[in-house]
């Protein structure tokens, strides 16, 4: 077999598409299915992870990743994933983070997104929360110059959002 054949072998195999999820219209592929297709890939691959306290409590993660541990100057990436060690699994989702990002970094990604599924369903999730918090801001307003002060307080992002625009219109409403 000729080096040419060989090296476009090589190509459609590293072609393969990784599985992904739709979130909100984007395709996502899951960390583990890129883990998954890296191992596949890279055999001799090295995946690992370091967490670090912060002095503020949160914790960063970094993942380092090699694509061939035998080999010193083989491709490699790091990745990291920083947040508060709040709520079920919090450590382990940052971990997965951390990895994610370094697997994207070395083109294991269906989406030509750096930020995995699991970065964006907690980005939408935080996302949701900040509304939430902005309505019950909104919600105790006594007074129609208190609604507009707190509104155009919000930020570009919020008050441009539909749900508080609506919370905001109802509660112009009842307290005319």
């Amino acid at each position: 077999m000729k080096i040419l054949e060989i090296k476009v072998i090589q190509m459609k195999i590293n072609m393969k598409k990784t599985p992904t999820i739709d979130l909100k219209g984007k395709n996502y592929a899951t960390v583990p299915a890129r883990i998954k297709e890296f191992r596949e890939q890279c055999p001799n691959g090295d995946i690992e992870t370091k967490p670090d306290i912060l002095t503020d409590g949160q914790i960063m993660f970094t993942a380092r990743i090699l694509r061939d541990k035998r080999d010193s100057c083989s491709a490699s990436a790091t990745g990291h994933a920083i947040g508060a060690n709040k709520g079920d699994k919090a450590f382990e989702k940052l971990e997965t983070i951390a990895i994610g990002r370094a697997l994207a970094i070395l083109g294991f990604m269906a989406s030509g997104e750096i930020a995995s599924s699991e970065e964006m369903e907690e980005f939408e999730k935080y996302k949701e929360e900040r509304v939430v918090e902005a309505s019950e801001k909104l919600k105790s307003c006594k007074t129609l110059d208190e609604l507009k002060t707190v509104f155009l307080g919000l930020g570009g992002n919020l008050i441009s959002n539909e749900k508080l625009i609506a919370v905001k219109d109802n509660l112009k409403l009842n307290l005319k």
